[in-house]
């Protein structure tokens, strides 16, 4: 039994000394985490040696600063036109009512309407029925009245003899003198009459007072007629208006003989030029746009009123200059403007004077010379030296890879 006893004893001991080797080893372990660092280092650091060198490089890489992709514009000298289009009307710079002086029925009406008339042409007629009859009247009056004025001339140089030898006293002959007065008094106021009925009866006739287009035609054949109605329009040709409407934002772009070119759908291919006369100091309730007056020369009366007009109207222009697109240009704090120029691919801003802005174009007074480099499209993230790869030169409208 005691043999049997010792032997449980020593094995007791022998698990009881296991179990504290166990223990001290893992607190052992738990205490000292950087050698199982350098444990775990060592099992894999043959293994990934390969990755570790290419992970090395790409940090060496970042540290570069890389060239930033930008497109450029080569400054030139050149002529700038900033042009204005609008639509609009053509008109008679003189509108002419035509109507008759005297009561009557149309006879005739010799034209039609866009017809193209001269001075003393002949429009319209009425009946001359009796105007003709006041005149045929009046001119056998003034027949009449002269052959009494000539019966009263013999009937003088009559009682002149019998005066000279003494057959009738001076009151006689005086009395014959004042019916001759009388006779000629009648003669002339025939004569008058006749001219009167003339008058009349040329009023029938309705001519033209100028050279012009007619416009619409107001009365027809077989209507009476009044000195108060209208017959037609003439539109004076020779000088034409074109009447353009001009929106609130443009308004302020506009002055007195600016340079304007019209064309219509009538002649296509063919320009007309003229310049702003006048500029209307309303602007029109309905439409919101300002009316514009050009005056153009139309003496082959090409033009015709009510023609539909398209207008370039010219509000800006300059010779040699520096143009750059809009875009390039950025807005400082101060209130001007600056732009990137490019020098051995670093980029430098630069403050420039602008003389006149277009959404595409801008004119620069001072600040930039012909052939420098303009970055056109800025990009967000580009600062004043940076490095860049110019990937694009714009040159006078025609790119260049």
């Amino acid at each position: 039994m005691k043999k049997k006893y010792k032997k449980i004893l020593i094995g007791f001991i022998v698990l009881w000394l296991v179990v504290f080797a166990v223990v001290w080893g893992v607190t052992l372990f738990k205490k000292a985490p950087g050698k199982k660092m350098d444990f775990m280092g060592m099992l894999s650091r043959d293994k990934g040696q390969g990755t570790s060198d290419k992970g090395s490089e790409l940090e060496a890489g970042a540290g570069q600063q890389e060239a930033l992709p930008v497109r450029c514009y080569k400054v030139a000298l050149r002529d700038f036109k900033d042009e204005l289009p609008v639509m609009g009307t053509v008109k008679g710079s003189l509108e002419i009512t035509l109507k008759f002086e005297v009561n009557g029925i149309i006879d005739a009406i010799n034209f039609r309407e866009g017809d193209l008339i001269y001075k003393e042409d002949l429009i319209a007629t009425i009946n001359k029925k009796d105007a003709q009859l006041k005149v045929d009247y009046s001119k056998s009056k003034l027949e009449s009245a002269k052959v009494q004025s000539l019966a009263a001339q013999k009937k003088l140089e009559i009682h002149k003899n019998l005066y000279d030898i003494g057959g009738i006293i001076k009151a006689k002959l005086e009395e014959v003198e004042l019916e001759v007065r009388s006779a000629e008094l009648q003669a002339e106021s025939a004569e008058v009459e006749l001219r009167s009925a003339e008058s009349e009866l040329e009023k029938t006739n309705l001519y033209a007072p100028r050279n012009g287009v007619m416009g619409s035609r107001d009365a027809e054949v077989g209507e009476f007629v009044t000195p108060n109605d209208k017959v037609a329009t003439l539109y004076d040709t020779m000088k034409v208006f074109v009447e353009l409407g001009i929106v609130e934002k443009d308004i302020e772009k506009l002055a007195l003989d600016l340079d304007v070119i019209v064309t219509v759908d009538a002649y296509q291919g063919m320009n007309f030029t003229g310049r702003v006369d006048n500029i209307f100091p309303v602007i029109e309730g309905k439409s919101r746009t300002l009316t514009l007056r050009v005056g153009i020369e139309n003496e082959d009366a090409m033009l015709l009123p009510g023609m539909f007009a398209r207008a370039l109207i010219t509000v800006a222009e300059f010779k040699n200059a520096i143009v750059v697109p809009s875009m390039s240009l950025n807005k400082s704090d101060e209130g001007g403007y600056t732009l990137f120029t490019v020098d051995e691919n670093t980029v430098r801003s630069r403050p420039v004077e602008v003389a006149y802005v277009t959404t595409d174009y801008s004119v620069i007074a001072s600040g930039l010379y012909e052939g420098e480099l303009v970055v056109v499209d800025t990009p967000q993230e580009l600062k004043d030296g940076m490095s860049v790869d110019v990937i694009e030169v714009q040159e006078s409208g025609v790119e260049e890879e």
